[in-house]
């Protein structure tokens, strides 16, 4: 006895089923350019887009700028003296008098010049510069920016011991706005959405009719089988 109840829906299914692992198979060749596969440009494309307006270095300098002419004269623990001493060539490069004891790293100089070394170095690794920073601090660019990011975490736990509300704020809206998204993009080439509104639009919509077309292939399917949903049968009282 044949499981089919419905052979035009069920043909229907098999064939939207057999077209969209096809389709699978097409996209998950590595054919899209650079050895990527589908996904991986899709991801790629997304992540640079991304990038594209995640730039928000001018509003980070408007505010280190707003915050020169402010002393900043503090004291905080690196986790080790070779750590201190790295921490101590970004600040001393910032125009700040620093010294070193041990793990602890005293910086003494203008809060807004600080916050704008900030911003430079995050300018140079948002557009995918290492070298710019490796040839200033004499170390690998990631690691000063991984390095200006710890050390500004242990100055915002201080700040806030001194209820330096003000200051601290100010700290948090760059690290948020200039050096997370240059640590977190870097290496991802920068594409913005205006120059590719039609790859925009035709992935969006490839993976909306995709997703579907699996759905209505599992439906035939299932109603070529003589499977369906319906609502319960009410028991007799």
């Amino acid at each position: 006895m044949s499981l089919v109840r419905n052979k035009k829906s069920f043909t229907i299914g098999v064939i939207m089923l057999l077209s969209f692992i096809l389709i699978y198979v097409g996209m998950m060749s590595p054919k899209f350019g650079n050895g990527r596969n589908g996904l991986e440009y899709a991801d790629d494309m997304f992540n640079s887009l991304s990038k594209g307006s995640a730039y928000l270095i001018k509003d980070a300098q408007k505010i280190a700028d707003d915050q020169k002419g402010n002393n900043l004269k503090i004291t905080v623990k690196a986790s080790s003296h070779d750590e201190a001493v790295k921490w101590s060539k970004l600040y001393t490069t910032a125009g700040a008098n620093v010294t070193v004891k041990e793990s602890s790293v005293t910086i003494d100089g203008d809060f807004g010049k600080i916050l704008s070394a900030v911003v430079a170095d995050s300018d140079f690794m948002y557009h995918n510069d290492s070298k710019a920073l490796e040839t200033k601090y004499g170390y690998d660019g990631r690691e000063a920016t991984n390095n200006w990011n710890n050390s500004l975490i242990k100055i915002d736990g201080a700040m806030k011991t001194k209820a330096q509300f003000q200051q601290k704020f100010a700290l948090i809206k760059v690290q948020q706005k200039a050096l997370e998204p240059a640590y977190n993009y870097y290496g991802v080439e920068i594409k913005q959405v205006a120059d590719y509104k039609g790859t925009v639009v035709f992935l969006l919509g490839f993976y909306l009719i995709y997703t579907m077309w699996y759905g209505f292939a599992l439906y035939y399917l299932f109603d070529g089988l003589g499977i369906v949903v319906g609502k319960a049968k009410k028991k007799a009282a």
